[in-house]
C-alpha cells in the first residue's frame, strides 16, 4: 500500500481532472478548482452498475482519455463508485478521493477497495486499485447528521475493538452523550486511518491478515441484504455483536465482555440487534463474497483490542 493519506489539501489541476460528487455538494462548487463535475446521487439502491454506465458514459461525453485524473468527493459510495470507474475505464484512470463522511475518512476511502452491490448484495463487484492520494479533513464532519456521524463510529470502534483497547475506551467516551467538537475526535480519525493503513499495508489484496477489518460486516452484509432501514454503519454494529456472540458461545470470549460492549454500543446509540431470523442471514451469507468452499471466515473479536480469524462451516 502507499502512503497515500494526506492531512493537507492536495493540489488539484483543474486542467484534465474530472470530479464524481455526491449530489449533496451540488451547492458547493467551491469546494474543487473549476473542472467538470459528474454529480450522482449516493445511495446503497444506487450504488450499482446502473449508476456506473451513468458516469461512464459522461466520462465519454466529456471526451475523458487515460490522462483524465478523477477525484471522487462524497461519502463511502461516492469514493467506492469513483474508484471502481477509475479503475476500468479504459483500463485505468488516476484517482484521488476526498471522504466528507467519517465513515468513509476511517475506512471506505482507504485501502483500494471499491466496489458496487448487486441484487442488493454488498460490494459483490469490485477492484482493488489505490487512490494517489486520500485527502482526509474532519472539517467536513462538522455539518454531518448525527446519525451519519455514529455510522462512522462504528467502524471506528470496530477497528480499535482489533487494535487498540485504549483508543476504543476513548471513542466510547467521545461518541456517549452530545456530540463534542470535531477537533478532539482528530487524534482518534489519525489512529484509526494509522492502524488500517498498517494492516492493508501486510495483506493489501485481502488474502489474511486484512480479513481481520471485516469484523461484524459478514453479519452486517447479510442484514443490509434484507433490511433496508439499517445504514451499512448501524449493520456493522449489530454484526459486531453477533460476531461477540458467536465469540461467546465458541468459548474464546468472556461473557462480561460481551455484556461491556452491547452497553458501550448503546451508550453511544448504536443497535445492538436486528430483527431479522438467522436462517434468513445465512442464505446472504451463504453468497458472501469471502465464502470459499464450504468454510467463510469470521472475525471474532476475544477481548477489547484483539480479535482472531475464525474458519467456520457456512451451513452452520
Amino acid at each position: 500500500m502507499r502512503n497515500n493519506i494526506t492531512y493537507d489539501k492536495p493540489f488539484i489541476n483543474g486542467s484534465g481532472t474530472i470530479a464524481v460528487i455526491d449530489d449533496c455538494f451540488k451547492d458547493s462548487p467551491s469546494l474543487l478548482p473549476d473542472c467538470p463535475r459528474i454529480f450522482i446521487h449516493a445511495s446503497e439502491e444506487n450504488k450499482t452498475f446502473d449508476t456506473v454506465e451513468e458516469v461512464i458514459g459522461k466520462l465519454i461525453e466529456l471526451e475523458a482519455d487515460r490522462n483524465t485524473f478523477l477525484v471522487g468527493m462524497g461519502g463511502g459510495i461516492t469514493t467506492d463508485i469513483t474508484g471502481f470507474v477509475a479503475s476500468i475505464y479504459k483500463r485505468g484512470l488516476n484517482f484521488g478521493l476526498i471522504p466528507t463522511t467519517l465513515l468513509a475518512q476511517v475506512d471506505a476511502a482507504i485501502g483500494g477497495k471499491n466496489g458496487v452491490n448487486f441484487d442488493r448484495f454488498k460490494n459483490m463487484a469490485g477492484t482493488f486499485c489505490e487512490a494517489e492520494w486520500v485527502y482526509i479533513n474532519p472539517e467536513f464532519l462538522e455539518s454531518l447528521p448525527k446519525r451519519e456521524l455514529l455510522c462512522g463510529a462504528a467502524e471506528m470502534l470496530k477497528t480499535f475493538l482489533i487494535r487498540d483497547a485504549k483508543a476504543y475506551g476513548e471513542a466510547v467516551e467521545y461518541f456517549s452523550g452530545p456530540i463534542r467538537s470535531i477537533k478532539e475526535l482528530t487524534p482518534l480519525i489519525r489512529r484509526a486511518v494509522e492502524i488500517k493503513c498498517d494492516i492493508v499495508s501486510k495483506d493489501p489484496l485481502d488474502r489474511n491478515i486484512r480479513h481481520l477489518l471485516n469484523l461484524g460486516h459478514t453479519f452486517a452484509h447479510a442484514i443490509e441484504k434484507y433490511d433496508s432501514c439499517f445504514l451499512h454503519g448501524e449493520a456493522v454494529a449489530a454484526g459486531i455483536i453477533m460476531a461477540a456472540q458467536e465469540s461467546v458461545r465458541l468459548g474464546l470470549m468472556e461473557q462480561d465482555i460481551l455484556e461491556k460492549i452491547m452497553s458501550d454500543f448503546k451508550a453511544v446509540g448504536l443497535p445492538v440487534e436486528t430483527s431479522l431470523e438467522m436462517d434468513l442471514l445465512q442464505k446472504a451469507i451463504l453468497q458472501d463474497k469471502k465464502r470459499e468452499g464450504g468454510k467463510i471466515t469470521l472475525v471474532l473479536p476475544i477481548k477489547i483490542g484483539e480479535a482472531v480469524l475464525w474458519d467456520s462451516s457456512v451451513t452452520v
